[in-house]
């Protein structure tokens, strides 16, 4: 019976690890009030609504680039009203399990000024360490009735910008949910192989183990 207790506890041990390294495959992204989440690693980011965007995103693990911009509220007279910073691309490498971004307190037309000249964003890991980023606007001439951020970060991505992707090719999120799955379909296949070895253990067992191990799963 200690022999099966043994096997059993060796494949919940391999599970779980299997099942631990899936976990931390991903980093989370969060960001703070007032920023908008318009696109990762050059795919662009679908809103939660027409009225809030999307607040937090899986990276990952290595490089990625984000593009966010943020809406501050303004007082330049007795009444508010909200301006939009220009698109900012960020580029940062990390092997963190959670980020979060937040941006200074903007509350004038100054501030917006200034804060776009020196993209001084903040972003930080899960134990407060600050992440170095490089950081870049992502400008477009002329009449903008709507942007195509793909399309714009795919050039931007061909230039010599300092927040540009590196030339080596990055994990897609699209990838990453390909690999999630690989990786579930690794632990089912790992799980699968633990209840063969167990059923072999069972087989080779005389008949006053196997009803050892029947009494053990059946508790």
């Amino acid at each position: 019976m200690a022999k099966l207790k043994k096997i059993l506890s060796n494949a919940l041990v391999l599970v779980s690890a299997l099942i631990s390294f899936n976990s931390y495959a991903e980093v989370k992204l969060e960001v703070g009030e007032g920023i908008n989440l318009l696109a990762v690693n050059g795919e662009e980011v679908e809103s939660d609504s027409l009225f809030a965007s999307k607040t937090s995103a899986l990276l990952p693990k290595g490089t990625n680039q984000i593009l966010v911009n943020y809406t501050a509220e303004i007082k330049p007279g007795d009444d508010s009203e909200l301006e939009v910073t220009k698109p900012s691309v960020i580029l940062f490498t990390t092997d963190a399990t959670e980020l979060y971004l937040n941006a200074p307190k903007i509350k004038s037309v100054r501030d917006v000024d200034n804060f776009e000249k020196s993209l001084n964003w903040n972003l930080i890991d899960q134990n407060g360490n600050a992440i170095s980023f490089k950081a870049a606007l992502l400008i477009k001439e002329g009449f903008q009735l709507s942007r195509d951020y793909e399309d714009e970060l795919e050039e931007f991505n061909m230039s010599n910008a300092n927040a540009a992707l590196p030339k080596t090719r990055i994990i897609s999120p699209v990838e990453v949910k390909h690999a999630r799955k690989a990786q579930h379909s690794q632990v089912k296949e790992n799980k699968n192989m633990a209840m063969d070895m167990l059923i072999y253990w069972y087989n080779q067992a005389d008949e006053k183990t196997r009803r050892s191990f029947k009494e053990l799963i059946s508790k």
